[in-house]
């Protein structure tokens, strides 16, 4: 007598998931809660966004103001202040618009009457309204970081 076949044996039982080769002997739930996964992105995108355009911001003008080496050649001036504007006016409209984002979910949820099942949609409100002021926040250093570059010399 052979012992059964682990992948017949899972076709037999469709409702299970598998999540090894051999697949467990009872049901498992691995489906994701968007929602919750939007109130982090919301939450979560201001400070990324400011951050990835200051790590850009630095690198680019960093290699092009100090860098003498193979290859750093074509971050020579003005190549980063045109680097900083460009990425200063992405980031900028990126972070309003993930501050417009977490605004609306704010309002939607603050719209949201308490009743039975709804309590976390409620108590997902701090965090839509702390995205919101996140990505203000997040604007406003994308602005303190790339507007000098208008005025300034990347390298001066």
């Amino acid at each position: 007598m052979s012992p059964p076949d682990p992948a017949q044996d899972r076709s037999s039982r469709p409702d299970e998931t598998a999540t090894a080769s051999a697949g467990t002997p009872a049901p498992v739930d691995v489906s994701v809660d968007t929602r919750a996964v939007t109130a982090v992105v919301v939450f979560l995108a201001g400070p990324v966004i400011s951050s990835v355009h200051f790590m850009l911001v630095y690198l680019v003008v960093e290699a092009g103001c100090t860098g003498d080496g193979p290859g750093l050649d074509s971050f020579d001036p003005p190549v980063p202040t045109v680097v900083t504007l460009v990425a200063t006016a992405v980031a900028a409209l990126a972070c309003a618009a993930t501050a417009w984002w977490g605004f609306a979910r704010w309002r939607a949820l603050h719209r949201v009457r308490p009743e039975a099942g709804s309590e976390e949609l409620v108590d997902r409100q701090p965090l839509a309204f702390g995205g919101f002021l996140l990505s203000l926040l997040g604007l406003a250093t994308v602005l303190f970081v790339g507007l000098p570059a208008l005025f300034l010399g990347a390298c001066a």
